[in-house]
């Protein structure tokens, strides 16, 4: 995924931007994901930040089910950060908080991103891992890039629950969406109406990023390619811009364990060979050269028989509390002691236990100058999820700074901060001691002669 809703101005401005934005396909291939970088160059310029996430069934249901809720903002309405904006719809793009996000976007975006998965390649389904993370550092189901500020700290509530739990990624990906839809600049279809696939084109190409590389004018593309195929191999993924990978799946879905994972839906896709001739609203020139333009000179005709995508699925109607559940936090000691030898051998551990339903989602909110955690955010894993053997705790290493820990008596604290799907929190401080007398000096765990 990619990039926030900042409002970007010319499409070399966008083909700039855009070179930082391409989408992380890695992570799509059927091989192990390459290693995590170090750094995040395009968002923040710190290193990504240490986190745990989740990865339900291979099935892709529960993932599934939480983007149909997105898609109708029944995932996190008030809350500013997650909850859906009001489409902008119409001739007059009045808002209108009734309106939706078809399903099948949503899901084709998912796919496209990280073939519907949220944490790495090796985590095993129904487990707890680190999430899947990007060569540009994109979290997630949907590849949350441009929000995250990887500066080197601890996450705010936003990237942690980004990064870790799936339905507040997948969130913020329609939100993000949404903001794409609602940006003054970008080009329309037709008349705004977002029942229609189709009325999502440039709110698709923007959301990867305004960027040449998305321009279906491209030469790098055949100009009459066909549809892309979702189900097709990773050799041709890159002979499509990035809005027509998505129509493509939502066109024909992708194939799991033999079945479909959504239902079709008949897109009809801008006739390029014509549109980008000179003149033409996706003539490649009017894109490069055009500031104050866009949406006058390239927006397009709603195709006269496209069908909107009713809001349907039978009796597929998603269990919002079933799928986030009931979480429950359990046990968290108020305080623990740690011994030398701990830090300079392996370090200690603090455990957070879900004893409710669903995930627990909890993030380091401050430790002691002196020590640090191996993961800064996670989720603990309850009951509820019939194709997991939890509960799962979720283990919070710790071990000694960088600059080590002198002799002497130390006390300081580690806060916590508990996220709930009522949207309430809460935070616990657990008290840290260590007497290091007459030992050796630690350094980065480890003894120092």
């Amino acid at each position: 995924m990619r990039l926030s809703g900042r409002r970007l101005r010319g499409g070399l401005l966008g083909l700039l931007i855009g070179l930082a934005s391409i989408a992380a396909t890695i992570s799509l291939s059927s091989e192990p994901a390459q290693a995590a970088p170090t750094s995040c160059r395009y968002s923040g310029g710190g290193p990504p930040f240490s986190l745990q996430s989740f990865e339900a069934h291979e099935s892709r249901q529960t993932y599934l089910e939480t983007l149909r809720l997105a898609a109708a903002n029944r995932l996190f309405p008030g809350d500013e950060d997650f909850e859906l904006p009001a489409l902008s719809a119409g001739r007059l793009r009045s808002a209108d908080a009734s309106a939706t996000i078809p399903p099948q976007i949503l899901y084709a975006i998912a796919w496209v991103e990280s073939k519907i998965a949220q944490a790495a390649y090796e985590v095993d389904w129904g487990t707890l891992g680190p999430p899947k993370l990007s060569f540009d550092c994109g979290y997630g189901i949907m590849q949350i890039t441009s929000t995250i500020v990887n500066d080197g700290g601890l996450p705010s509530r936003y990237e942690a629950l980004v990064g870790t739990h799936f339905a507040y990624n997948i969130a913020a990906g329609a939100r993000i969406l949404a903001e794409k839809w609602n940006e003054d600049y970008f080009p329309v279809v037709g008349e705004s109406d977002p029942r229609y696939v189709e009325s999502w084109y440039f709110a698709l190409w923007a959301y990867n990023g305004w960027a040449w590389i998305n321009h279906p004018g491209n030469p790098d593309y055949d100009p009459a390619r066909r549809p892309y195929d979702c189900n097709a191999d990773m050799s041709g993924y890159w002979d499509y811009p990035y809005q027509e990978r998505v129509l493509g799946c939502v066109i024909n879905p992708p194939v799991v364990g033999g079945q479909r994972l959504w239902e079709p839906h008949p897109v009809i896709l801008p006739e390029v060979g014509r549109l980008t001739m000179p003149g033409g609203a996706l003539d490649p020139d009017l894109f490069l050269q055009t500031v104050d333009q866009i949406r006058e000179r390239m927006s397009l005709d709603l195709p006269a028989n496209a069908l909107a995508a009713e809001f349907s699925g039978g009796n597929f109607n998603p269990d919002r509390g079933a799928l986030l559940g009931t979480p429950l936090l359990d046990g968290l000691p108020s305080e623990l002691e740690l011994s030398s030898s701990e830090l300079s051998q392996r370090g200690a551990a603090l455990t957070v236990a879900n004893d409710g339903s669903g995930l627990l989602a909890w993030r380091v909110v401050s430790t002691p100058s002196w020590l640090v955690v191996g993961t800064q955010a996670g989720v603990a894993l309850g009951s509820g999820y019939g194709f997991t053997n939890g509960p799962e705790h979720s283990v919070i290493p710790i071990s000694a700074a960088a600059g080590g820990v002198p002799e002497g008596s130390h006390r300081g604290q580690i806060r916590l901060e508990f996220h709930y799907p009522d949207g309430s929190s809460e935070t616990r401080s657990v008290a840290i001691s260590l007497d290091k007398r007459g030992a050796a000096f630690y350094k980065a765990g480890r003894p120092q002669s």
